[in-house]
């Protein structure tokens, strides 16, 4: 397959914005600690499991008890439990006791704001 006029333009666009790119990190990359490194990609792994982002969402929403989320999603109570716990230790998801239930919700607007995002530019993409 022969390339256009087209191919090569966007090539040499590439190779541009890769040498910007190269000149930015080498400021930047070195701002950023191990601690944050961490956090970042543990938020990214949370948000890359099906089943959390359908918690999160429901989340977004309202507060839900485990049995509620477990209900609503046709999940085991146990694979909630074990999916919040995880949100619960990157303190995406915060949860409140009212006598023997536990009530979870949203711990973290950036995050929600971003799945929000992600989920509005999926549904337009």
């Amino acid at each position: 397959m022969g390339k256009d006029n087209n191919d090569e333009k966007i090539v040499d666009l590439n190779e541009h914005n890769h040498d910007d790119q190269e000149e930015n990190s080498q400021e930047t990359c070195v701002d950023i600690d191990e601690e944050t490194l961490f956090i970042v990609t543990q938020t990214f792994k949370a948000l890359s499991e099906p089943t959390r982002v359908k918690i999160l969402h429901l989340l977004a929403q309202k507060e839900h008890s485990v049995n509620d989320i477990a209900e609503k999603l046709s999940l085991l109570q146990t694979t909630v439990s074990h999916q919040l716990r995880f949100l619960k230790n990157l303190r995406l998801v915060k949860y409140k006791r009212q006598g023997t239930t536990l009530y979870y919700s949203a711990d973290d607007d950036h995050v929600m704001n971003m799945l929000q995002q992600t989920m509005h530019h999926a549904r337009h993409h």
